[in-house]
């Protein structure tokens, strides 16, 4: 009888849910974006370097989505004063209303997916996955590749 490997069934698991949930929601939201959008209101002022190596994303990768995020009247840029090789990025009232409006329909669409969960249940997985994401934030910043974001939320939990 084959032993179950439980950490071989959690890395299955949470890629699972990560590449089913991205196909679900990409259907609608570019979530890179959204995180672009979301890290320029938290940082604003910033760099487009600075976006880059927060969010583990390629130069061009960023200019694309700055780009349509400036299209969209979402952000605004405007060049740095104090080095003028370069530019910061600030969220505009359309761009904070985007977010929360894509912050508010994805947790809607979480919270169906949950409903029927205790609170006992919903406190147990996120303290899991909060865990998961800090072990896996760590683990990149010691330095097996790029660091993993971490929320504002994230941050204030850990520091209680």
């Amino acid at each position: 009888m084959a032993q179950r490997n439980d950490r071989q069934e959690l890395a299955r698991a949470v890629m699972d849910l990560i590449d089913t949930g991205h196909r679900r929601i990409s259907r609608k939201l570019d979530l890179v974006r959204i995180k672009v959008l979301a890290t320029v209101t938290d940082r604003a002022p910033v760099r487009p370097g600075e976006l880059a190596t927060e969010l583990a994303l390629t130069s061009s990768a960023v200019s694309r989505h700055l780009a349509a995020l400036e299209d969209a009247g979402q952000i605004e840029l405007t060049v740095d004063p104090a080095d003028a090789r370069t530019f910061l990025a600030r969220p505009t009232s359309a761009g904070r209303q985007a977010l929360q409006a894509a912050t508010d329909a994805g947790t809607a669409a979480f919270t169906s997916v949950i409903a029927d969960w205790t609170d006992k249940q919903v406190e147990a997985t996120l303290q899991a996955v909060e865990l998961l994401n800090t072990t896996w934030a760590d683990h990149h910043a010691a330095g097996d590749g790029p660091r993993a974001p971490t929320s504002q939320r994230q941050a204030r939990r850990r520091q209680r």
